[in-house]
């Protein structure tokens, strides 16, 4: 794992899915895009390591050691932060997260992951459904109560001679 002298091991966009992480030492390891969620890293030393664009949804993170760790774009929704060390509100103003993200006690919750939580919760205004025998229209209708025929190539009536002018089949016009 990583360089024969025991330096930072290479994880980006790994599959870590359920992981039982407990304890490892993962100083300095590119972490970035890796599936951490619902991975059990308690105790583990993150310090300097790079999540960034992790997914660590639902993941324990109990006493881990975030010193100088990259979290940018970090998926830290539901996951469980308690006792985390070194761990900086600056760190998470850069992470995404929920009001279920449980953060240890001296840590400030970045207002965003509250806000973005009480938009993402209001219902969307609902469009009526269209009534039955309704078909939903997404194209303006011809005026004048004319179809327009594709097949034939446009509105029906184009092959006649208008009152005011010549037909669109007429060869002499120009």
């Amino acid at each position: 794992m990583g360089p024969i002298n025991g330096g930072p091991i290479n994880l980006a966009h790994a599959r870590l899915r359920h992981a039982f992480l407990r304890f490892a030492t993962l100083t300095g390891a590119d972490l970035r895009g890796a599936d951490l969620a619902d991975a059990d890293l308690r105790e583990a030393r993150l310090e300097r390591a790079d999540l960034s664009g992790a997914d660590l949804s639902d993941a324990q993170l109990d006493g881990v050691d975030f010193a100088n760790a990259r979290l940018a774009g970090a998926n830290l929704c539901g996951a469980s932060l308690a006792g985390a060390r070194n761990l900086t509100t600056a760190q998470l103003h850069e992470a995404e997260g929920d009001a279920a993200t449980v953060l240890p006690a001296n840590v400030e919750r970045p207002l965003i992951w509250t806000v973005s939580q009480r938009m993402d919760s209001q219902p969307m205004a609902a469009r009526p459904a269209p009534r039955r025998g309704e078909e939903a229209r997404t194209e303006e209708q011809p005026q004048g109560g004319e179809r327009v025929s594709w097949l034939i190539g446009g509105p029906r009536g184009l092959g006649r001679r208008d009152r005011d002018g010549p037909s669109y089949n007429d060869p002499g016009r120009p």
